[in-house]
């Protein structure tokens, strides 16, 4: 494989058509102020020894000299290298809040928000560590596991929202615990954890967790978001508008405040630190100095390619022509002469320079995809995306465009985009590695767009091409988890429909029983009593042969009775299986 490392000084090659021509011009000028002084059929014999053929070697011999001058500048790079870099660093876990009270504006634009632009910045700031990210509120989940991966755990996190939890509250106490049972412990390495929360409605076991951690030397970092103040919660619909502020059950507004006394206790129970979160404030630095100071451990080694610098043999070859090209004179030799009967170079060198000229258009392909990749590091999304397209127009079949346009696409949540370009550049691959690359980052797109069963079979793809990918073992299991949670989650749904319907149906059947018992209830007309009170009669006149003995009455009654009893001591039961959560927020 070749490419460039300075691929912007190949457009240097465009001047060398223009020197040809100006060298050619020059000659011509040169032959015309000698035919003014000498006559052409006396120039031969006056200047036998003058040679235009080797003229014209000499000229194709600086150009060429100039253009291995070029190359050389530009420092091709061909093959790969395979140097080891050790890695060192922590385990770390970020635990966050995503409860609905985290959506309190008190500290612009808001406290999740915030939390998340703190967390990203230390993210670009980690060096070898492992990071992994738990989301909670009245139940904790694994949103990322660890990873050196930052590039895809900042993704990971711009999806976090306050649905990502379906169950209100804040239950700092699991998500620890959560944290301390997702470490991994094939390397001892030095662990910690940072919460990031208001601290508001803590339910749980906190205190158990929090001397677990400390048990296991694992330190705790809290930072609180919001004010003491606090704020009102506000709601949104569909669209993005707010329409009301979350409000408590007698209808009142609610005012969500910072809590801190439960998130001091738990990092200074565990050797860590507390701060609190303010809007142009730096506590994510200081965090991360405190982190900076704990041991490091070497996490692994791993191999990493590079391209092996390749500048000196054009620049070999520059040297050469430009001494060659010094010692060569205009004078005719006798060997030349015979050659140039034979072939004519001085016509066809200078074609040799075309395909020098028409290296520069291919090269284009990859000072664009070079320019994209600088745009892309420098998070100008939208401006890598038209350099990796410019690249395509010139070659549509270039896997790395392809590939680098998915990555642009992802970055700006065009996701439906990226699955099709990182489905074109597997078409394209050549090696399995290539092709372990981009279904992972497919099943990456996939999982952002909630396509859980497409993103595991991708990451499977990926584990079959590349078993070693820890990473895409990581998000297969990540994925499957998360599929599960969603059956689970539409299975309750379901269950709570039904128990609704249940519901629904026993009022609309209790309604009909009161209706009927009003109606039975309600006066007679005056004809149809006095008929009533005739019929009486005349039963009270005949014998009453099938009247109910009054034992036989009273067993039934209380047989109705009891089956009341039984009914009401159902209800009940049903009533207390149900759920309510005082605080939901």
């Amino acid at each position: 494989m070749l490419r460039f490392a300075h691929p912007e000084y190949l457009w240097i090659l465009w001047v060398l058509p223009v020197m040809g021509i100006g060298l050619f011009v020059l000659h011509r000028w040169k032959m015309r102020l000698l035919r003014r002084f000498v006559s052409e059929l006396l120039l031969p014999q006056l200047a036998p020894e003058m040679s235009t053929a080797k003229r014209f070697v000499k000229y194709s011999t600086l150009l060429l000299a100039i253009a291995f001058l070029v190359l050389a500048l530009a420092n091709p790079q061909v093959g790969t290298r395979l140097e080891e870099v050790k890695r060192e660093g922590i385990d770390l876990f970020v635990v966050l809040d995503v409860s609905l009270s985290m959506k309190a504006e008190d500290i612009p634009p808001s406290r999740l928000e915030k939390a998340k632009r703190d967390v990203s910045d230390l993210l670009r700031r980690l060096r070898g560590d492992r990071v992994g990210l738990i989301v909670f509120a009245g139940g904790a989940y694994v949103q990322f596991p660890l990873t050196a991966d930052y590039s895809a755990a900042d993704l990971f996190l711009n999806a976090v929202d306050v649905d990502a939890v379906p169950t209100p509250g804040t239950m700092i106490g699991n998500a620890i615990q959560l944290a301390l049972q997702s470490f991994r412990t094939d390397l001892p390495t030095q662990k910690a954890i940072i919460i990031v929360s208001d601290g508001e409605n803590t339910e749980g076991d906190v205190a158990g967790a929090v001397q677990q951690a400390s048990e296991q030397g694992i330190r705790i970092y809290s930072i609180g978001t919001g004010t003491t103040e606090g704020a009102p919660i506000p709601l949104y619909n569909n669209a993005g508008a707010r329409v009301d502020y979350k409000r408590d059950r007698s209808g009142s507004i609610v005012l969500s405040r910072l809590e801190e006394t439960t998130l001091q206790q738990i990092a200074l129970s565990t050797g860590g630190s507390y701060r609190r979160a303010t809007s142009g404030g730096n506590e994510i630095d200081d965090v991360y100095k405190e982190l900076s100071a704990l041991e490091k451990t070497e996490l692994g080694s791993m191999q990493v390619t590079g391209f092996e610098d390749q500048f000196q043999y054009p620049l070999l070859l520059a040297i050469l022509l430009l001494v060659a090209e010094h010692l060569l004179s205009e004078r005719r030799g006798k060997i030349l002469m015979k050659l140039t009967r034979l072939v004519p170079i001085a016509r066809v060198i200078p074609f040799m320079l075309l395909p020098i000229a028409s290296s520069v258009y291919g090269q284009t392909v990859r000072s664009h995809i070079a320019s994209g990749n600088e745009a892309y590091e420098k998070a100008k999304y939208a401006d890598a995306e038209a350099e990796y397209k410019k690249a395509l127009e010139l070659d549509p079949a270039s896997r790395v465009a392809h590939f680098n346009l998915g990555n642009a696409y992802y970055k700006q949540r065009r996701l439906d985009e990226s699955q099709r370009s990182y489905n074109t550049s597997i078409a394209a691959s050549n090696t399995p590695h290539d092709q372990s690359m981009g279904y992972y980052n497919l099943g990456n797109a996939l999982f952002q767009s909630d396509k859980l069963q497409e993103s595991i079979e991708a990451y499977k793809q990926a584990l079959r091409l590349n078993p070693n990918d820890d990473d895409a073992r990581y998000n297969y299991l990540l994925a499957k988890d998360r599929l599960k949670q969603q059956k689970q989650s539409q299975q309750s749904d379901r269950n709570k429909q039904d128990d609704q319907r249940q519901d629904k149906q026993d009022q609309q059947q209790q309604d009909r029983n009161q209706q009927q018992d009003q109606q039975n209830r309600q006066q007679p007309q005056p004809e149809q009593a006095n008929q009533d009170r005739m019929q009486q009669q005349q039963l009270q006149a005949q014998p009453q042969k099938n009247q109910m003995p009054k034992e036989e009455a009273e067993r039934i009654l209380e047989a109705l009775r009891n089956s009341e009893r039984e009914l009401q001591k159902q209800l009940r039961k049903r009533e207390a299986a149900r759920v309510h959560i005082e605080k939901d927020w």
